[in-house]
């Protein structure tokens, strides 16, 4: 029973050493004794390859590759042991959100987290580290109340949270369960007595530290075997008692290596003469001088005196600056690409090495795959998001949550929900997700036919005509067939008598939902897909859900179910499910992290991200200790890992470990800037190598070929076909818009073209160089399709075409729409306040002048938006206190603008002959019939909120009145562009079927906004009621246009007199009695040029509408353009620096004559001025 310790400096041949003598042993004689080789849990893959691919060798018995875990449960299969039920990390952590739950009242500082994951995953990590260092709850509750005696409360309360939830986890393992750190107790108690440590050699390889429990593993192997030897990466042995200073490079081998000598002298184990491997030639350097000298002089600072070209690319060493981590990431592939092409290197020659791993890991991938590049990614994957395990937690989340919408669509957006041959494909989802979204379908209402109904028109004041029965009985089938497997799993769950039954019922629907079927096909589909990497991850998945209900069954299978309790400990041991996986093929290249990843065998290593502050790394603390208080901890006895300061001095041995890990080459690179273009530094180990090889050339690595460059720098990113393609259409981009194109690209074009496999490709990605964002004009046969011989249409809908074309055509013609929702918009305020002041004006006007009072007004008003709020999106503003306070704010504001329209009637002579008039081909009014040519037609119908008639000397005068929820104002600049047309257009109607409809012919007085609002006075001073009264009338003075005729102004506003101001409507007086400028008025012949110009427009837009004009044209007036609200952005793709896109520019008017200049001649000639 001996330990001897094998050192050398990185590269001298340890693991060589170590396999060479386990091989000559093995051939010697290969049967007796075991010989254990002992490596860590992530590199066991790698050295039972090295073995096994040993030439001369056929098989062995005698040699086991094992890590100290796997040696467990060997030791146990001999000696007793493995009654104890096997725990994993998520096993684990759901004892610890089980802990929590319980002792959740007793928490002094963590009650408040004590359901986030985050707490839990920070919790077992910090639990794995006392164990593993040997720290039961009896040491911590002495040092929390050594704590306690001192000046520290905060470190008290997180010692008692902490070793009373330490306790209750330790209590549940005990005597049933056992982890990784109780195997390793096990393996020392065992070891005296298993047979196969007796005579058996042991050599440790791949480790630079052990914790306390690995060492008292090691105790037991020295008392128990013929010999251990341990090798480690050394510049020479360290003896018992000996130790390395604080900032010596190999401070952590070198002090493992004196407690080894320790523990040796402390069981009275001998010490053979240490192996010492350092030679003037280190084998891993022996054909890569500046690798040598790499190592060499890391520590020694020595500088390079050799060939300047065995430096860069093409040499031993290479350091590169990238434009950004998908550049650097994109030259990685194409620089493998060229040294696997040249015979020299194959795939699993190479390795990539990243400090912080999770940065590089999806990237890398992406990118290997583009470049067909085969590779393996070392390490254990998160599998939070696979659809499986998103199943079950939303499956549960829904129970859970009452039924709630959005963990229901998640759990039926995995795809996994839908029961086989029921028929509900993804779209159904998607429909049936859309009317839940709309009709506000949550918790209950799932459940509940009575509140499944057609959903409702743009009317409030209309019944449900029962149209969409059919549809609604489609998607009640698909809900039903959706909910079904939830409905029968929550009926389990309320019949289970024991957490058992509540496992079994999860379990039940997993098998209702064939969900394991379901995960065999897509690895076949992946498989199928060369995707052998995501094909691997579907059935261990599978196996993993499945044992961790296996560990929740035997936790506390026969305990009283707890539903809460039950969902969040499965999603917490979901969170902390992990996948390892082993390399899809021996032939592939390696991508990991130094601290974890081990392999002897890198030929040219790829290190990336060497960015300051991540290599070397700057220490995080663990997040529930600080480094002050592990260090308090540690003086009260409590062993635990390096702080943050001795890990960040060990930094250095990593970083040398690294950068000579490589045989033949070395690649050092660092992006420049990261995904947001915020600037990153290189590491202090570039200025170091730097150093150290004076005339070391730093490469420039841009994301795509810059056009500037010489050719051959462009074309070294044609590596791939695929990429290749991507790189040459934007060469050829650059060429037609007047660059120059290097003449290598036209090579690439050809040898593309030559190639089946990719002269399909080339062709549409070639095309797309032509493309223009514009839009061919319908077909006429497309166009009468779409529209019909008579085009029946709304004046907004004329308004929308001016404004784009395309976007008419996406509402109108593709008759595209925005998701519903179950949400107040202000299409749905603008129904309620035009449905009530209808059903206000209507009443009160009826009543006669008895009823104008301010208060009746008011009164009314707040009752007829009590009759409507049930109508308003399926009862939304009765569904909550939120949506209550707002009907009562959408009450006070209908109510203060019906007063204010009682108020302005008193002084007005108009009064109401229409509310809410339509005209149309079912209206009271005709519709505005206008012919286009070609046989077609065009019918104007709408909606006139309210017409308004007085008697004058010179006869009728008509006014349309429109209720606005803004501030709005008519602009002649827009009506003489078409973007305004609506309240001419009415007006135009009402004035010219009034004969018919009022039995006398009428004059046009004016067209008037009233703004529907409740606001508030500003006064710094304070003012009287009546002064107050006035400023509120000023706030609903109505704007518009108005006849420029006294008499009619007064009949408007009888309260009006020379050189006054209205408040009722946009006119002022001079002393003189003329208008003021300031007045929005026009006179008889004016109006009849606006109506004139607008017909034309109208006519012509209905033109421009059946010639199928779909051109993607917005406008652009002031600041203001469509683009700036449009739904349809995503559809059109305007972009306005793309050929052929560019805003429509309308000119300001130089002044109101030049405005009634563009009117006549648009009247005249026939269309808007564009």
């Amino acid at each position: 029973m001996t330990l001897r310790l094998i050192t050398g400096r990185s590269g001298s041949g340890k693991t060589r050493f170590v396999l060479d003598e386990i091989r000559a042993q093995l051939k010697k004689s290969p049967e007796g004794p075991p010989l254990l080789l002992i490596v860590p849990e992530q590199a066991t893959f790698q050295a039972e390859s090295a073995m096994a691919t040993t030439e001369g060798l056929s098989g062995f018995m005698r040699v086991q590759v094992l890590s100290f875990r796997r040696l467990a449960f060997r030791v146990m299969q001999e000696t007793g042991g493995l009654a104890n039920i096997s725990i994993n990390e998520n096993g684990k952590a759901m004892l610890i959100h089980k802990a929590l739950q319980h002792r959740k009242p007793e928490l002094r500082l963590f009650r408040g987290g004590a359901s986030a994951n985050g707490l839990v995953s920070k919790l077992g990590e910090l639990f794995t580290e006392w164990k593993r260092y040997g720290n039961d709850s009896n040491r911590l509750q002495e040092s929390a109340e050594s704590a306690g005696r001192g000046d520290s409360p905060l470190l008290e309360d997180k010692l008692h949270d902490l070793t009373m939830l330490y306790e209750d986890v330790e209590k549940e393992l005990s005597g049933k369960w056992m982890d990784g750190e109780d195997a390793l107790a096990r393996l020392v108690e065992g070891a005296a007595k298993a047979p196969m440590l007796e005579e058996a050699e042991v050599w440790l390889d791949g480790f630079h530290g052990f914790t306390e429990n690995e060492y008292a593993v090691i105790g037991a192997l020295l008392g128990r075997t013929k010999r251990v030897s341990a090798a480690l990466c050394l510049n020479r042995p360290y003896e018992a008692g000996e130790r390395p200073g604080e900032l010596e490079l190999f401070h952590p081998t070198a002090t493992t290596s004196a407690r080894l000598c320790e523990l040796a002298a402390q069981s009275g184990i001998a010490v053979e003469p240490p192996v010492v491997l350092n030679s003037p030639v280190l084998p891993r350097f022996a054909g890569s001088p500046v690798l040598a000298h790499l190592e060499l002089s890391y520590e020694e600072r020595l500088k390079w005196s050799g060939d300047s070209r065995l430096l860069g690319p093409d040499g031993a060493l290479s350091v590169h600056a990238a434009a950004n981590r998908r550049a650097e990431a994109e030259a990685v592939a194409r620089d493998m690409l060229r040294r696997r092409r040249s015979g020299e290197f194959r795939w699993r020659d190479m390795a990539v090495f990243v400090r912080n791993i999770e940065d590089y890991a999806d990237l890398l991938g992406q990118v290997f795959s583009d470049y067909e590049i085969p590779y393996f990614l070392d390490g254990k994957a998160a599998s939070a998001h696979h659809p499986l395990v998103e199943f079950v937690r939303s499956a549960l989340e829904t129970v859970l949550s009452g039924w709630k919408s959005d963990p229901l669509f998640r759990c039926a957006k995995t795809d996994l929900l839908q029961q086989a041959g029921a028929g509900v494909s993804r779209e159904d989802v998607d429909k049936l997700e859309n009317y839940a979204l709309a009709a506000g379908i949550e918790g209950w209402r799932w459940h509940d036919d009575r509140v499944w109904r057609p959903l409702g028109g743009s009317d409030l004041e209309e019944e449900d005509n029962g149209r969409g029965a059919a549809g609604l009985e489609r998607l009640i089938g698909i809900r039903d067939a959706l909910l079904g497997p939830l409905r029968r799993m929550e009926q389990r769950f309320k019949q289970a008598a024991s957490v058992t039954e509540l496992c079994a019922a999860l379990f039940e629907l997993l098998e209702e939902t064939e969900a394991a079927d379901r995960l065999e096909r897509w690895s076949a589909e992946d498989e199928a897909a060369g995707q052998p990497g995501r094909a691997r991850m579907h059935r261990p998945l599978w196996d993993g859900v499945m044992d961790l209900l296996d560990q929740l069954v035997e936790m506390m299978g026969d305990e009283s179910p707890d539903l809460p309790l039950f969902v969040g400990m499965v999603d917490a041991g979901l969170e902390q499910l992990k996948l390892g996986a082993v390399p899809p093929a021996l032939d592939g290249v390696l991508i990991g992290s130094p601290e974890r990843t081990r392999s002897d065998r890198i030929a040219v290593l790829y290190l990336l991200g060497v960015n300051d502050g991540v290599m070397p790394q700057s220490i995080r603390e663990n997040g529930l200790l600080s480094e002050e208080e592990r260090e308090q901890l540690g003086e009260t006895g409590v062993k635990m890992a390096p702080g943050a300061k001795r890990r960040l001095l060990d930094e250095r041995f990593l970083t040398y470990w690294t950068l000579t890990t490589p045989t033949r080459h070395l690649w050092i690179s660092y992006p420049l800037a990261n995904e947001e273009g915020q600037g990153l530094h290189p590491s202090e180990i570039i200025r170091h190598l730097k150093k150290r090889f004076p005339g070391l050339p730093v490469g420039a690595l841009t994301a795509e070929p810059a056009p500037g460059e010489e050719d051959a720098a462009q074309l070294e990113h044609a590596a791939h076909p695929g990429r290749s393609l991507t790189y040459l259409v934007a060469a050829l981009r650059h060429w037609r818009q007047g660059g120059e194109l290097a003449q290598g690209w036209w090579s690439v074009y050809r040898w593309l073209q030559e190639r089946d496999e990719w002269r399909p490709r080339l062709g549409k990605l070639v095309s797309s160089l032509l493309y223009r964002n514009d839009e061919e004009p319908l077909t006429k046969e497309t166009s009468r399709l779409l529209y019909g011989d008579r085009l029946l249409a709304s004046v907004s809908r004329m308004e929308r075409f001016v404004s784009c074309p395309f976007r008419h055509f996406s509402s109108h013609g593709l008759r595209l729409h925005e998701r519903r929702m179950y949400r107040v918009d202000a299409p749905d305020i603008g129904q309620l306040f035009h449905a009530a002041l209808r059903q206000t004006t209507e009443k009160l006007f009826a009543e006669g002048p008895a009823a104008q009072d301010m208060a009746r007004w008011q009164i009314e008003a707040a009752a007829a938006v009590e009759r409507l709020l049930p109508k308003v999106q399926s009862q939304i503003l009765l569904s909550s206190h939120r949506h209550q306070a707002m009907a009562r704010k959408l009450r006070d504001i209908v109510s203060r603008a019906s007063a204010m329209l009682g108020e302005q009637a008193k002084w007005s002579a108009f009064r109401p002959v229409g509310l809410e008039v339509d005209f149309g081909p079912t209206g009271p009014l005709p519709p505005l019939s206008l012919e286009l040519g070609d046989g077609r037609w065009m019918d104007i119908a709408g909606r006139i909120d309210r017409v308004d008639a007085a008697e004058s000397p010179d006869g009728l005068l008509l006014r349309v009145m429109d209720y606005k929820s803004g501030a709005v104002k008519l602009k002649l600049d827009e009506v003489a562009y078409g973007l305004s047309l609506q309240m001419l257009t009415y007006l135009d109607v009402v004035v010219t079927h009034a004969p018919h409809w009022l039995g006398l012919k009428a004059s046009p007085a004016g067209v008037l906004y009233f703004h529907v609002h409740n606001p508030l006075i500003h006064t710094l001073n304070g003012m009287s009621r009546a002064d107050a009264d006035l400023a509120m009338k000023k706030e609903f003075r109505m704007q518009g246009l108005v006849l420029a005729d006294g008499d009619a102004v007064s009949l408007m506003d009888e309260s009006l007199s020379d050189g006054g101001k209205s408040s009722i409507v946009p006119v002022e007086f001079k002393k003189d009695g003329s208008f003021s400028s300031r007045s929005q008025v026009a006179d008889e012949r004016q109006w009849g040029v606006l109506r004139r110009s607008v017909r034309k427009s109208i006519k012509t837009i209905g033109k421009r509408i059946v010639e199928g004009d779909v051109s993607i044209a917005p406008y652009r007036l002031d600041k203001r353009s469509p683009c700036q609200m449009c739904e349809f952005r995503p559809v059109c793709q305007f972009d306005g620096q793309m050929e052929g896109n560019a805003l429509r520019q309308l000119p300001k008017p130089s002044g109101k004559e030049q405005v009634w200049q563009w009117l006549e001649q648009s009247g005249e000639e026939g269309g808007t001025a564009r």
